[in-house]
């Protein structure tokens, strides 16, 4: 297992019993461990052993200024179980066992990821799939549900991941695990109860409210300056989610950091202009990097590898380009995600629309489809693309539109937009975004940070009136308010756009040959996954239903089928 993650480097602690890892990412150096947060600690005399990886930002069941490390986290454990956790903030995973016992915790948000299974009566656990795959005789069996799922939304959400035997802890939950017994979880982190009645969320000046967002913030990227110190660098797209953290943190800086942005080349879509107005304004040192496909296509496989379950966004792409462009110049990544799930990005705007003034047939399970259609992925390709003897195994309304129902049908949050994300940040956010980031930069030996990921943002977010986060068609009203003057007026101003991998071009020049060969007739047939005359029709860009989307549903089998041949067969990386 340490040889399969050994990309991350690893320590080891050991007991009479057994032996617990953590990994602090390439730890040869003397004091990699301890700059990550990551340690281990053991007491002979209970017969048990913690082990963290990530780091642990504050317990606010202590106060402000507790920044328990792991020999206090053992300890609390041990005074009052799994429960101890229920105030950590911050992005790590623990290990703890505890005579036979083994507990499993992920934090609040799901910056960080745990996996598990059970072979031949042994507990396997580990931070990567990759990790658990290597115990000897660990079967590796596809599971249908989840290549529907990952073809409807670009990854695979909830606890299964896309091998049958492997399992993910969800984020802000603890796993336990004894010889004997099932396994029981517990979702430890529910920032859905922060919510206030609409009265009463209004009772506060909208002023106020962006007052305590502007501090909240504030907080956030302070706490981790205390981990990462003032070397690392910023990934800065244009868009107002980075534009605000680098703004804040070149705030609390006293030298001028060091930010990068993404393009793809001259007559492809880029926010350079957003993001050159960002730096200048704020005082950053700023770079612009080119990715182009004769660049990242040698190391394609190598991707997918690091990504270990397959999540079909380009963007995963340009992260892991970025982060080995600044590896060897920082240990530490900043960024802008958490924006869209905490506070209201544009794609909810669509939901609320058919919400409250319908347009759609309104039968049974029609929000779970209109949220699911919103991706815009390959929702509507699912029956197209696979094979019959695939099909079967797949009941939609459970694998697909039950995946979503029990958040619509919770009884907390109470408001649909609330409601929705919700399901953005325990989904798309602990199963897309924050878990491809952390692989990329995890690939180059980096560690990602993520202020506006943060425990009391989610909080905050789920308090605050929803005309805060969404209004009149606009996103993101708190954080445009809060940093009004501090970022550029355009920045406020535009509308998102995202980070357009221009696939659908590329796929059609430069990566056409790639993709025909990888996904030949031949090899799918022999699969027996994907239907070959369809594919075909998409590597054609001719099908007759609806927006081809050729390039990115060609991204995501490509992804999956490379993934599949160097997991489930064998190939070579």
């Amino acid at each position: 297992m340490g040889a399969a993650l050994s990309h991350r480097g690893a320590a080891t602690a050991r007991t009479d019993a057994a032996a617990l890892g953590t990994l602090a990412y390439r730890a040869d150096r003397a004091d990699r461990a301890e700059t990550h947060g990551a340690g281990l600690a053991v007491d002979a005399a209970q017969d048990a052993a913690l082990a963290l990886t990530g780091f642990v930002l504050g317990d606010d069941a202590h106060g402000e200024g507790d920044h328990p490390d792991a020999a206090t986290l053992l300890s609390r454990y041990l005074e009052r179980g799994p429960a101890f956790c229920e105030g950590l903030r911050g992005s790590f995973v623990l290990a703890i066992r505890h005579g036979e016992r083994v507990t499993l915790v992920r934090d609040g948000l799901g910056a960080r990821t745990v996996y598990w299974g059970e072979h031949r009566g042994r507990f396997v656990f580990a931070v990567e799939p990759k990790g658990v795959l290597a115990v000897p005789g660990f079967p590796r069996r596809l599971r249908a549900a989840a290549l529907a799922q990952y073809l409807a939304m670009s990854f695979i959400p909830g606890e299964g991941t896309m091998l049958a035997d492997v399992f993910e802890v969800p984020a802000g939950s603890w796993l336990a695990w004894a010889p004997g017994e099932p396994a029981r979880q517990h979702r430890w982190f529910r920032f859905e109860e922060a919510e206030l009645d609409p009265a009463e969320a209004d009772a506060t000046p909208a002023a106020e409210w962006v007052e305590r967002f502007r501090e909240a913030h504030a907080r956030a990227v302070a706490d981790r300056l205390r981990v990462a110190g003032p070397g690392g660098v910023a990934f800065l797209s244009g868009g107002i989610d980075s534009s605000v953290v680098v703004a804040e943190l070149q705030q609390q800086l006293d030298a001028p950091l060091r930010t990068y942005a993404i393009h793809f080349g001259e007559g492809y879509p880029h926010e350079l202009p957003y993001a050159r107005a960002v730096a200048e304004q704020v005082g950053t040192r700023h770079e612009e990097v080119l990715v182009a496909p004769g660049d990242f296509l040698p190391r394609m496989r190598r991707i997918v590898w690091h990504l270990d379950e397959p999540i079909g966004d380009p963007v995963a792409m340009p992260n892991f380009e970025l982060a080995r462009r600044v590896a060897g110049e920082a240990r530490f990544v900043w960024n802008g995600e958490g924006g869209d799930p905490l506070f209201g990005g544009p794609k909810n705007l669509s939901m609320m629309l058919h919400h409250w003034y319908g347009g759609v047939e309104r039968g049974p399970g029609f929000r779970e489809r209109m949220y699911l259609a919103s991706y815009r992925r390959a929702y509507s390709e699912v029956e197209r693309l696979l094979t019959p003897d695939v099909l079967r195994e797949i009941a939609p309304e459970r694998d697909l539109e039950g995946v979503l129902t029990p958040f619509f049908e919770a009884e907390r949050p109470r408001l649909f937009l609330h409601k929705l994300l919700a399901i953005n940040m325990r989904l798309k956010g602990a199963h897309l975004i924050l878990p491809k980031v952390e692989r990329m930069l995890a690939a180059h030996g980096l560690t990602p940070l993520s202020p506006l990921f943060d425990e009391r943002l989610a909080r905050l977010s789920f308090a605050m009136p929803a005309g805060l986060k969404l209004r009149g068609g606009v996103e993101k009203i708190v954080l445009k308010e809060a940093y009004a003057g501090r970022v550029p007026a355009e920045v406020i101003a535009r509308k998102k756009s995202g980070m357009r991998v221009p696939v659908n071009f590329w796929l059609q020049g430069d990566m056409r040959r790639y993709a025909k060969k990888a996904l030949g007739k031949r090899a799918l047939r022999r699969a027996g996954i994907f239907d070959p005359a369809r594919v075909k029709q998409l590597l054609d860009y001719r099908i007759d239903e609806g927006p081809g989307r050729y390039g990115l549903r060609l991204w995501m089998l490509l992804t999956f089928e490379t993934w599949r041949r160097m997991v489930l067969e064998g190939e070579a990386v």
